[in-house]
């Protein structure tokens, strides 16, 4: 039981978001359609949250192209 509290202890010293990215994809094999959804949505929610989604946004509600050039890496 020690060993499993620190595991659980430096598990949730991580990235919330990095972990259930992790959880998903390890499931997603073994709970189908399910588990791939899952993912999905998770991946989903990722990018709603970033300045290329606000772009793509302005962009159809400006109805323009959206310059991505600046978020190419």
């Amino acid at each position: 039981m020690d060993e499993a509290r620190g595991w659980a202890r430096e598990m949730l010293a991580l990235s919330p978001t990095a972990i259930r990215i992790a959880k998903a994809s390890f499931n997603a094999d073994t709970d189908h359609i399910k588990g791939i959804g899952a993912l999905g949505g998770t991946a989903l929610g990722l990018y709603y949250r970033t300045e290329e989604s606000t772009e793509g946004t302005s962009a159809f509600m400006e109805r323009r192209k959206p310059d991505f050039s600046k978020f190419r890496r």
